[in-house]
């Protein structure tokens, strides 16, 4: 699914999705296909929570924690020193 699909699909709401088609350029991510794996409504807490347990379970898989209102994804890339990249 892409972005603007679940926008339509979830309008306002935090959700905790994986980004399974994605790569970077100009020191940003382009995410292509995405897997909603929660919806939270309004309380990002839980996703975030979410979020972290998921991480620690399998920390090379790439998980995000958005909100829809969001009209088009912007995901930064940060380096190993923690330098934003782009």
């Amino acid at each position: 699914m892409n972005w603007q699909d679940i926008r339509v699909l979830y309008p306002d709401r935090w959700l905790l999705v994986e980004a399974l088609d994605a790569f970077t350029k100009n020191g940003r991510r382009v995410v292509s296909a995405i897997h909603v794996h929660g919806d939270y409504g309004d309380n990002w807490n839980r996703a975030w929570e979410q979020y972290k347990e998921l991480h620690q379970i399998d920390n090379q898989r790439e998980y995000y924690v958005l909100h829809t209102s969001r009209e088009a994804l912007d995901i930064g890339v940060i380096d190993a020193f923690w330098r934003v990249l782009g």
